[in-house]
């Protein structure tokens, strides 16, 4: 109301202006090119103020105003206004926003366990002037509230944790994250922000505790590595020990064959040598037997050698 009633007076007053300086004009008789002149300042003036007196604030913000360094308690959202041309105006973003953060929590063995932090959060938009009245803007509520807060929160909770390396564990993490959630938004609602979520990124551990875990893993890598030659030395031996096992079985199944056969032909001898000395015209048998029928050739001489075929008796 009090910014309609300004613009009706500021565009009377112009009207009152134009009419007056008109008449000047006509009752001097000035050029007409200064009269126009005149025209046209005034036109300008009066379009300048006119946008002066229009604002329009963008999705998902607000704007605070001040009139002569007083902050003023409304707040105008996105859309157009009509305003005082006198006013300045401190633009507050409303949209969700991430701060990340890293810090350093010492644990109960006193090392430093370096953490990063996301913070999402939005601006209250209806607490705009008071942002304003007390800190600034949202970025200078960050640096003077939630950054030491969130600080202060970790730092608290480290003196629970016995060892660095336990912040890898899950429920530890999940502790934090749960304290740091709770403990922001408690502190941060009165001064302006709502927090959302807070997440735990990434666990840097001291450094001598990992250069501790990387020797550790060295270790156990030349361990499992000599583990690995063990076994692969092992298996060759088994492999070995069968073959030995698998050539002397074949040996004794060889000597075995061997010696039955040899067996087999010293019982066959004795069986021919018991029945030779049963028989004894066996051998004359055989001595036929092996005789091819050919008389034997003599050259040289009248005589022809007799040979006696008949048996002796």
């Amino acid at each position: 109301m009090f910014n309609l009633i300004l613009i009706f007076i500021l565009f009377v007053l112009s009207v009152l202006s134009v009419t007056k300086i008109a008449s000047a004009v006509q009752e001097k008789e000035a050029a007409p090119v200064f009269r126009y002149g005149g025209y046209l300042g005034l036109a300008a003036a009066t379009v300048w103020l006119a946008f002066s007196c229009v604002m329009t604030v963008p999705a998902g913000h607000v704007k605070v105003a001040t009139l002569f360094g007083k902050v003023l308690d409304n707040t105008y959202k996105e859309g157009f206004h009509v305003v005082n041309p006198l006013l300045d105006f401190t633009v507050f973003d409303l949209r969700q926003k991430t701060h990340k953060e890293t810090a350093g929590i010492p644990a109960e063995d006193k090392l430093i366990t370096r953490m990063d932090v996301s913070v999402q959060y939005r601006t209250i938009g209806s607490m705009a002037p008071d942002i304003l009245r007390n800190t600034g803007t949202t970025e200078s509520l960050i640096q003077v509230h939630m950054i030491p807060k969130l600080r202060s929160i970790l730092r608290e909770q480290g003196k629970g944790v016995p060892m660095s390396q336990d912040f890898f564990k899950e429920s530890i993490q999940r502790q934090l994250q749960e304290s740091l959630q709770v403990g922001l938004a408690d502190f941060l609602a009165d001064k302006g922000i709502q927090v959302e979520t807070v997440l735990i990124r990434e666990v840097q551990l001291p450094e001598v505790i990992r250069t501790a875990i990387t020797e550790t893993k060295k270790r156990e890598q030349e361990v499992l590595k000599q583990q690995a030659e063990l076994e692969r030395f092992a298996t060759e031996q088994d492999q070995k020990v069968k073959q030995a096992e698998s050539e002397l079985k074949a040996a004794k199944l060889e000597a075995q064959k061997i010696k039955e056969l040899a067996d087999a032909e010293a019982y066959k001898i004795k069986v021919i040598n018991e029945t030779l000395a049963k028989s004894p015209n066996y051998i004359e048998l055989k001595r036929v037997e092996q005789w091819n029928g050919v008389l034997p050739v003599y050259a040289g001489g009248e005589n022809i050698p007799m040979i006696d075929l008949r048996k002796p008796r």
